[in-house]
């Protein structure tokens, strides 16, 4: 279970926005440094920005239960010449037919 959602989880930082976004819950809450968004805002955020071109995720930890998993790491994500994006992350997703996002968090490093 926990390798389908750490994959899922490198696919928000990397692919496309019509992907993560169908692996949202619909009341998603998403903590930047900067903002909190949920739900549509979150959507709204992604519309014409570009996707990270590559993301190292180190220090995974995660923890589990039937419905609800949760994955904690460090990444690194790289979008063209732009300065590295470092951050702690943690992600929470639950089995709503399907494993869907449910919120987000960012900590810069």
């Amino acid at each position: 279970m926990s390798d389908e959602l750490w994959r899922l989880e490198q696919m928000w930082w990397t692919g496309g926005v019509a992907e993560a976004l169908r692996h949202m819950a619909p009341n998603c809450i998403m903590v930047f440094p900067t903002a909190v968004l949920q739900g549509t805002e979150i959507a709204q955020s992604l519309s014409g920005v570009p996707r990270w071109d590559d993301l190292t995720m180190t220090d995974r930890r995660t923890a589990e239960s039937d419905d609800v998993v949760v994955l904690s790491y460090r990444a690194e994500a790289r979008r063209g010449s732009e300065r590295p994006h470092r951050v702690r992350c943690s992600s929470c997703w639950v089995r709503l037919g399907g494993w869907r996002l449910i919120c987000h968090q960012q900590t810069p490093v």
